[in-house]
């Protein structure tokens, strides 16, 4: 046993007091949310100068300082997870009305958890899929007026079990194509495609990112999918829209 007054007991006592709380989800869903190992790193150091150091908003030079990549590779991470919704820059204003810059990390935390309850529907119960396959099953036989063919079927279960969507997303993508008065598998297709390329992950998020679409005018145009690019066979909407 070490000493209580020994040079190595101090120092661990010191190590223990210099931690930090991190997200244990970080680990397990950075890769998932398509983050590489040096932005967590950057992401690592931005919550210790946070929170150990007071340091809100640390220059590059300082980052530069602790990591083993250049000042242009940083910046260009930290773009890089402005872009992604991982990470905001905000302005404060003190009571003297200076000015000044905060790095906020919440946006990260809210990824964090829907990649992981998104990832805890992915693993559930065949029983509970299956519930969830009859639910939307009905919905989009309500919406559509008629019963569902076998590959509008196999497509809903693709959407399920191959491409991760959640039967909430499912759902809001249903909505938003009824609402634009073009109810068909290939435009939700395309709207649920759209939706995972700018990372929405919930139905709130979907009616945000709709609504800014409508203001444009525009409508969902993305790329189909292609044929082959799964093991689902590819449903010919020829003529259907």
């Amino acid at each position: 046993m070490e000493r209580k007054g020994s040079p190595h007991a101090a120092l661990v006592h010191l190590l223990q007091e210099g931690s930090i709380a991190l997200p244990a989800v970080l680990f397990s869903e950075y890769k998932r949310l398509g983050l590489n190992e040096g932005q967590v790193m950057l992401l690592l150091h931005l919550m210790v100068f946070q929170e150990k150091e007071g340091k809100s908003f640390p220059t590059v030079s300082e980052l530069e300082e602790r990591m083993s990549v250049p000042a242009d590779q940083i910046v260009s991470w930290l773009q890089s997870l402005v872009r992604g919704g991982f990470l905001k820059i905000e302005e404060e204003i003190d009571r003297a009305g200076l000015r000044s810059e905060r790095y906020d990390l919440s946006p990260l935390l809210h990824q964090l958890a829907a990649s992981f309850l998104d990832r805890r529907v992915g693993s559930a119960s065949e029983g509970e899929k299956e519930a969830v396959y009859q639910h939307l099953f009905r919905r989009f036989e309500e919406e559509f007026g008629r019963p569902l063919s076998p590959m509008e079927c196999e497509m809903l279960t693709q959407w399920v079990d191959q491409d991760g969507y959640s039967e909430e997303l499912i759902l809001a993508a249903l909505r938003e194509a009824v609402f634009s008065g073009k109810a068909s598998f290939r435009y939700i297709d395309r709207i649920l495609l759209e939706w995972q390329r700018n990372r929405i992950r919930n139905a709130e998020e979907a009616a945000e990112y709709s609504r800014r679409f409508r203001q444009r005018g525009i409508l969902y145009q993305g790329e189909e999918r292609k044929p082959g690019s799964s093991s689902f066979t590819f449903y010919n909407w020829v003529n259907q829209e």
